[in-house]
């Protein structure tokens, strides 16, 4: 059974509720009467969320509309409590504690069917865990094997995630708001909200801590001690994950959570989240419904990313279970899907196998995800497992690509990160593509910058020994490195296209901003000097 992939041995003990509350699926069947228009989208979408949708060339369309809100009132007035309403799936979560209510009601005609999704109290519940060796200490510190294994310290050098926005869906985030890791974080007010979806109005930072530790593989900034894999980039925190039970109205949960990071804007969606059987085996999924786009998670997770969103989740840890296969969503046909390795960049046994024959290939690309590094709720760093954290290792990376290249959908983001894995275009059910080189990117012909940079006022990027200039305006270049001191001067003359110099050999290698000025522009673009 697929909860929050990670692997820990510790147990703890909740009390039951004394009466279940019953949780379940309304599906209506139509939106008609919903006072939305898809003609005014900001008053149901951001800004952002429109302008991420322009720059895509997505559409607005009708599974953008809000559900009628008089359904819910409906609903509220024949004795179920709607918790949520989902947008891209027309329906509603609604609760009741009346075993009765829901076999007795005569529908209203709006109504589809009705779901039972959850039907027992809380339960006790346990993971597992191991530890391996510190790893090496420079600027990553602990967290440098994670993040050197795909070559994203030299990403960094371009982008560590600055103006991307990520949604973390996950089971609670106990005392990220307090811990010394986060402190950069906070102080540049890079967390922009949190909603809790289990129980709306509640505090993510008192509930579990999977996602602080989640939250940290991307996030940490503590230089020779801990860095995330986008320390640059801003956070919603949603907790959709009963961490104690599993049933499938968390799935219902997680949809309304992907929504919500849609309509304020996200980028990137991580979730260390899996489904496939239950508390109670009458509500398990079926071997046939895996096929990437039946299950109702994976159809929202498949709209997310058609969305604009770069959606990254985590295979499973059942690779050694009676159920040895990955879980939804992560079976999605969309999404990217991330298996684990260790620092040796070895398949470890409990990563989720995907589906032999299958027509979409799962996983589709592995990272580290045993010996991880992550924080933990009282301050610990410590070395974890579970493709829990190989997934946001992955997140992270796909963040500054966005940032990188901000012109590119999500799938094409996603489809990128599949051919830089060190198989492609070879692929297996452990590891998928293999592990991603994210520097490959960034050089070579068939890179994304030598397709990008016929229209570059300035490449190659990066640059060894000399500069192409592909702008008649420009009349001079001034080079500044990243403490902003001034290191050099280009003057062209005449038609010069190129620039080679011994001072362009000799510049130290790292990141540096060019400034072009002509006689009525100025413009600045961000250089990596190899």
């Amino acid at each position: 059974m697929a909860r929050l992939f990670l692997i820990i041995f510790s147990s703890f003990l909740l009390s039951s509720a004394s009466q279940a509350q019953l949780h379940y699926w309304v599906q209506f069947n139509t939106k008609a009467g919903t006072p939305f228009s898809i003609n005014n989208p900001e008053t149901f979408l951001s800004q952002r969320s429109i302008e991420r949708r322009n720059r895509q060339g997505v559409e607005i369309d009708s599974t953008d509309l809000p559900a009628n809100p008089a359904f819910a009132d409906s609903l509220n007035s024949l004795g179920l409590n709607v918790k949520n309403t989902s947008r891209w799936l027309n329906g509603a979560i609604a609760t009741t504690t009346d075993t009765a209510l829901v076999s007795t009601l005569k529908y209203p005609s709006f109504i589809d069917t009705i779901q039972l999704r959850k039907n027992q109290p809380l339960k006790s519940s346990f993971n597992k865990f191991s530890d391996e060796d510190s790893l090496v200490q420079n600027h990553y510190g602990e967290s440098y094997n994670q993040v050197s294994m795909l070559n994203g310290h030299l990403v960094h050098e371009e982008s560590t995630g600055e103006g991307t926005w990520i949604a973390v869906i996950d089971a609670g985030f106990k005392n990220a708001d307090s811990l010394e890791v986060f402190d950069s974080l906070y102080a540049r007010n890079g967390i922009l909200g949190t909603r809790d979806f289990v129980n709306p109005g509640g505090n993510v930072y008192d509930s579990h801590y999977h996602g602080t530790a989640v939250l940290s593989v991307m996030a940490a900034n503590q230089p020779g001690s801990f860095v995330g894999t986008a320390p640059g980039a801003s956070y919603w925190l949603l907790r959709t994950e009963d961490a104690p039970t599993e049933y499938p109205v968390e799935e219902d949960y997680w949809i309304v959570a992907a929504e919500f990071a849609d309509s304020v804007g996200c980028d990137v969606i991580n979730t260390s989240l899996g489904y496939t059987t239950f508390d109670d085996p009458l509500l398990n999924h079926t071997y046939d419904e895996f096929d990437g786009n039946t299950l109702r998670i994976s159809k929202a997770a498949n709209l997310a990313v058609n969305k604009g969103m770069v959606v990254v989740c985590s295979a499973g840890n059942s690779g050694n279970d009676n159920w040895r296969y990955i879980s939804a969503p992560s079976e999605a046909e969309n999404v990217l899907s991330v298996g684990a390795v260790n620092a040796n960049r070895d398949t470890v046994y409990f990563s989720s196998a995907g589906f032999a024959g299958a027509d979409i290939p799962k996983p589709d690309i592995a990272a580290m995800g045993s010996g991880t590094t992550v924080a933990y709720p009282y301050g610990d760093i410590v070395q974890s497992s579970g493709t829990s954290f190989s997934s946001p290792v992955i997140a992270g990376m796909a963040a500054c690509l966005v940032d990188i290249y901000s012109e590119k959908t999500a799938s094409e983001i996603i489809e990128i990160i599949r051919e830089s894995g060190d198989l492609y275009p070879e692929h297996n059910v452990k590891t998928g593509y293999g592990i991603p080189d994210f520097s490959s990117l960034f050089k070579g012909e068939g890179s994304i910058s030598a397709k990008l940079e016929r229209n570059e006022p300035l490449y190659p990027n990066p640059f060894s020994s000399y500069l192409l200039i592909n702008d008649n305006e420009t009349t001079s270049i001034d080079l500044y490195n990243n403490k902003g001191v001034k290191v050099l001067t280009l003057t062209k003359t005449n038609n010069q296209k190129e620039f080679s110099s011994d001072a362009l050999i000799n510049l130290p290698k790292g990141m540096y901003f060019a400034i072009l000025k002509g006689k009525d522009k100025r413009s600045t673009v961000k250089l990596i000097k190899e």
